[in-house]
């Protein structure tokens, strides 16, 4: 993986289930790493995100970064990345680039 294509600043935020409110009902917290990590975010458009449709409709962004064991073991539900103001969830697993444990690709959509 080139550096140089890592220009971006992201946060990755994991998910600290709580403990139960008064009602009864689960309280969780979205907690971010302390460093922020390079990565590259690529916003679908044009003819990529047609493609990208047709596998998955919600799919809004690719973020690339270096391989983690912890990111490639999360989900959508329990990781989530911001960038600037824009909060991404994931689609699914990330996916080892070419299986060398050296780059995760995440598909992502914007968290509404």
């Amino acid at each position: 993986m080139r550096a140089g294509k890592l220009r971006h600043r992201v946060t990755l935020e994991w998910l600290k289930e709580g403990n139960r409110s008064d009602s009864g009902a689960a309280v969780d917290e979205w907690v971010p790493e302390p460093r922020k990590r390079w990565a590259e975010v690529e916003q679908l458009r044009g003819r990529t995100l047609f493609a990208a449709q047709e596998a998955n409709a919600e799919t809004t962004a690719r973020i690339r970064m270096r391989y983690r064991p912890d990111i490639a073991a999360a989900t959508g539900k329990t990781l989530r990345v911001r960038f600037g103001q824009v909060v991404y969830r994931l689609e699914g697993r990330a996916i080892d680039v070419g299986g060398k444990r050296t780059e995760l690709e995440l598909m992502c959509h914007e968290w509404v």
